[in-house]
């Protein structure tokens, strides 16, 4: 008999830890579907300790023993700290495995990785750790913002846990260059960061969540004519809504992120602010305009004092897997440059209409109006002397009015859903610099409060394309002051 398998058959055929606890606390599966292999993991948790762990398993009997044998290295183990565990401790004991079976101990660390994101996405009624002022948990997207944020953090002496967001289910998206799911590829990469900093790694499952805040959302505003910024709906509900309230629950003080700003205490007012990246190419404290303060006073964006180009030099020296790593998409759940297909896939009778000039004349057909935004030029597909744009959607008539350039510039509109980083405005009426669109240039324009959570914003100088459902954000030189949606 072989010498390894013999030394693990005492896992497997021995029946150490095999069996299902009843009424488990948490549960984990991993399947490779090419060599029939299975493995299930359920557990007992007391606080952060697993206190009981067992395994069914299908397939040879290395996967029997691998299973087994890491029951043994996680029972009675701090949950963090199991997280460490890596491929290579499985087989420090009986050795490598053979040609034919070196994925087997990665689908064992598999089935356990996803037995703890079981148990931390779950809701508790207490924190599992103790609140650690030095502790603080990075959002790692498997990219290289993150992956540099953790590294300055580290270097910095915090007490480090790296964290990454589940958005979408298994098997959903698109593939890499290697044919892995992009959901998955990114946690793999982001689990490789954290074993490089040697630092616990955890995902949190956030899939239905992000489906309910940001996906049923994103598809209901265009139905109605609008064009969305989920991103800055994501930052509110879920990376620094539910994923900070799941990191405070690990005891963490802070959650850091890969953005492209600065966060910190104004000397002036005490207050917390949020200020424009140096990077003036990759500031994205245009998103975050939602925030209130005591969110903003448990965040950390290490990255936002740095250059991206200091970002990727660093990188090849620090995390040389990662150096060809592309930039993350615009809307991270939708792959294609357009919208379309996934639009499609989620909204239901989308229907032709006709394309109006500005005098009510019919000039052409559109293929959906959900497919169209403000201030859009190509895929009309219209002959005239000018070029047209989209002026106005109207959905309830499923028309599309289209107009030259000079019909798309507006000095005046009016937002919704208003929020200072302050708390309060700077008073009910004031000057700032606004911006309408991420990638779009700021300028000076009057902000008038109508209401609670209402301002009417004036221009100094005409905009085109100010699009509704889009974020108007406010700036005073560098600081953010705070935003609301174009209505």
């Amino acid at each position: 008999m072989d010498t390894n398998l013999s030394k693990y058959l005492q896992y497997s055929q021995n029946h150490i830890n095999s069996g299902e606890i009843a009424q488990p606390d948490a549960t984990g599966t991993s399947s490779v579907f090419s060599c029939g292999g299975h493995i299930k993991f359920t557990a007992r948790i007391t606080g952060n300790i697993i206190s009981d762990i067992k395994f069914r398993a299908s397939g040879c009997d290395y996967i029997n023993a691998a299973a087994g044998y890491l029951t043994t290295l996680t029972k009675n183990r701090d949950i963090l700290d199991s997280t460490l565990i890596t491929e290579k401790d499985i087989e420090d004991y009986p050795g490598e495995f053979p040609e034919g079976k070196k994925h087997i101990p990665g689908m064992a660390i598999a089935a356990f990785q996803n037995l703890i994101t079981d148990y931390i996405s779950k809701p508790h009624a207490k924190n599992i750790y103790k609140k650690n002022n030095n502790r603080v948990a990075v959002a790692l997207s498997g990219g290289i913002d993150s992956a540099m944020a953790a590294r300055i953090l580290k270097d910095e002496g915090m007490d480090l846990i790296g964290v990454t967001m589940k958005l979408l289910p298994d098997n959903t998206g698109w593939k890499d260059s290697n044919g892995m799911y992009q959901v998955n590829s990114d946690i793999k990469d982001a689990r490789m960061v954290s074993l490089k900093l040697k630092i616990p790694h955890i995902v949190i499952d956030l899939t239905e969540l992000f489906e309910e805040k940001i996906i049923e959302p994103f598809c209901s505003e265009y139905s109605k004519g609008r064009t969305p910024n989920p991103c800055v709906e994501c930052n509110r509900y879920i990376k620094f809504g539910a994923l900070l309230d799941k990191v405070k629950m690990l005891g963490a003080e802070y959650l850091a992120t890969g953005h492209y700003c600065r966060i910190g205490k104004s000397e002036v007012s005490g207050l917390y602010e949020i200020k424009k990246g140096i990077d003036p190419e990759k500031d994205q404290s245009y998103v975050l305009w939602k925030l209130d303060q005591d969110t903003i006073s448990h965040i950390k964006t290490p990255v936002g004092s740095l250059h991206k180009n200091r970002i990727k030099e660093e990188v090849k020296k620090v995390f040389p897997f990662l150096k060809d790593k592309s930039e993350s998409q615009d809307i991270c759940f939708i792959q294609e440059s357009s919208y379309h297909a996934f639009i499609k896939s989620k909204i239901k009778n989308i229907k032709e209409g006709p394309i109006l000039d500005t005098g009510g004349k019919v000039i052409g057909t559109h293929k959906g109006y959900i497919f169209y935004t403000i201030g859009q030029r190509k895929g009309l597909g219209i002959s005239h002397t000018k070029p047209l744009y989209v002026k106005e959607i109207i959905p309830e008539k499923n028309v599309i009015i289209a107009g030259e350039e000079t019909d798309i510039i507006r000095k005046s509109f009016n937002v919704s859903d208003i929020n200072f980083i302050a708390g309060e405005p700077p008073a009910d009426t004031f000057k700032a610099m606004v911006k309408i669109r991420y990638n779009s240039r700021e300028a000076p324009a009057t902000i008038k409060l109508t209401g609670k959570s209402s301002a009417n914003i004036t221009f100094d100088e005409p905009r085109s394309a100010i699009t509704p459902g889009q974020s108007a954000v406010f700036y005073n030189g560098e600081i953010l002051i705070g935003g609301g949606i174009i209505i």
